[in-house]
């Protein structure tokens, strides 16, 4: 058997050589961790980031809430759709479509609809300590003489997990993380003898 005279023995073992070195693999290993090390905890922090804007959204559309039943004379409706991850206002109002026809819940135009983040949902909704649906939709609406229902919805994410409450008289949502969010309690100053008291 011939050899060929142009092939060089270190050209030829540089060809069949099919395997990475275990330096190879070591270094290829230890870039893999300083990206891993580099990405994951902004990942995180981005989710964390998102969960934050949700409640602060789900804040702000209870103030909305509060004010629209406030300011207006139209029934308001806190809506949730669970099927969707998303909570929106609702007016009980005259039907586009028919006015002269009853009243109708649609959304409301001034307001957006919060849509929660992927792994964040509303485990337990109360009105008033009436328990709202887990699977179903459900919609706490204002009632007619114009008083509102005490709201409490616990929220629970993959970063975040608290409770927001909307008191009855109050127009500012509690969060059970907050050290500062304390509610002030009714007072019957009539009931106290306070009645005439100069403030």
């Amino acid at each position: 058997m011939r050899r060929d005279p142009t092939t060089n023995p270190s050209e030829r073992a540089r060809r069949f050589r099919r395997a990475f070195s275990i330096i190879e693999v070591v270094v290829v290993c230890a870039i893999l961790a300083v990206i891993a090390a580099a990405i994951v905890p902004k990942m995180l922090s981005v989710r964390s980031h998102r969960e934050e804007k949700a409640i602060v959204a789900i804040e702000d559309l209870l103030r909305m809430y509060a004010f629209r039943n406030a300011a207006g004379v139209q029934q308001v409706g806190l809506y949730y759709e669970p099927s969707v991850q998303e909570l929106s206002l609702w007016i009980y109002d005259l039907n586009p479509e028919n006015p002269e026809g009853p009243r109708v819940w649609q959304p409301d135009r001034l307001s957006n609809a919060v849509e929660l983040p992927e792994g964040m949902v509303i485990e337990r909704a109360s009105a008033d300590e009436a328990e709202m649906p887990r699977s179903d939709p459900w919609n706490i609406p204002t009632h007619p003489d114009g008083s509102r229902p005490r709201i409490t919805l616990d929220v629970i994410g993959l970063d975040k997990q608290l409770t927001i409450t909307l008191e009855n008289y109050s127009s500012t949502p509690i969060r059970s993380d907050d050290p500062w969010g304390v509610a002030r309690s009714p007072v019957d100053l009539d009931a106290q003898g306070s009645t005439m008291e100069v403030w």
